[in-house]
């Protein structure tokens, strides 16, 4: 019955026995079989037939809104079983100092609530005392996905994908013994005679945009550093350098304190998966999409 009512509706709203037929990549006759079936099981004749088409009787209108109804509480009700059937799936989150995302907290209480067979367990990543391209090295080894930060250069050395979900600013972090702690927010010209510690050139090309701003100011040194890790956030602190981060990452040593700067520098923020991954890590990109 649920194949003739979906049939009836795209007849309808077609207004044609052909068209519907080339939707549906079934022949006309059989289209017209399925309709005349419908018909007789209810006893109602629902389209006026003429030779440009075909109208909706009276009661094929009436019928035509019932009949949305009951697809849609069918397709629904599908849906809700099919997600009951299924065991529960478990999806290991990455979580550290520098892969916070804090604001993806709500997202995650509200897919548990949406999708009551995901459940979701967090992962400590290696980035809490290593480096931030040995916890990408942990995605499909260590955890499913997480949320941060992330580079196109990154994503394909690692074999990643990434589904955005917000731009985050990039910021400074200032050693509290550095004067410049005392200020809530950062000028370039704050910086003459301060080093800037930055990640090498073509690491992260967000980190790069901020190192094509600084090239020309000549009283403002810039320090090459490895990676973004602990030992890189204690030398800095050791030796008055100040970091340029990003916003989620700001919580990652308590001796720098993060400043807002005034430039437009930004890094996508948003879910890191594998380009080969559990389905059920689809399951949450397919929500997201809606």
């Amino acid at each position: 019955m649920d194949d003739q009512l979906k049939t009836f509706i795209i007849v309808a709203e077609n207004h044609s026995f052909n068209k519907a037929a080339n939707q549906l990549f079934i022949s006309a006759p059989a289209v017209i079989k399925q309709i005349n079936a419908l018909e007789r099981n209810i006893k109602v004749s629902l389209f006026n037939r003429t030779h440009n088409g075909v109208t909706l009787t009276k009661a094929g209108k009436s019928f035509y809104q019932d009949a949305k109804k009951i697809i849609a509480a069918y397709d629904q009700s599908v849906s809700r079983a099919q997600d009951l059937s299924e065991e529960i799936q478990t999806v290991k989150i990455g979580a550290g100092p520098l892969a916070t995302g804090v604001g993806t907290n709500n997202l995650w209480l509200e897919i548990s609530k949406k999708m009551p067979n995901i459940t979701f367990q967090f992962i400590p990543c290696s980035c809490a005392l290593g480096n931030f391209n040995e916890f990408l090295a942990g995605i499909n080894q260590n955890f499913d996905l997480v949320s941060s930060v992330y580079d196109a250069n990154l994503l394909d050395k690692f074999n990643l994908d990434a589904t955005a979900l917000d731009v985050t600013p990039l910021k400074l972090s200032v050693p509290i013994q550095n004067s410049l702690s005392q200020k809530e927010t950062l000028n370039l010209d704050d910086l003459d005679g301060q080093t800037i510690a930055l990640t090498v050139k073509g690491e992260f090309s967000c980190f790069d945009q901020v190192r094509e701003l600084l090239k020309n100011k000549s009283n403002i040194k810039i320090h090459d550093i490895s990676g973004i890790d602990i030992s890189a956030l204690n030398d800095c602190v050791k030796n008055n350098w100040i970091l340029c981060s990003a916003d989620d990452w700001q919580a990652a040593h308590p001796m720098l304190k993060a400043k807002n700067v005034n430039w437009n520098c930004s890094a996508p923020f948003g879910l890191v998966y594998g380009k080969k991954h559990p389905t059920v890590i689809d399951k949450i990109l397919n929500y997201l999409q809606k």
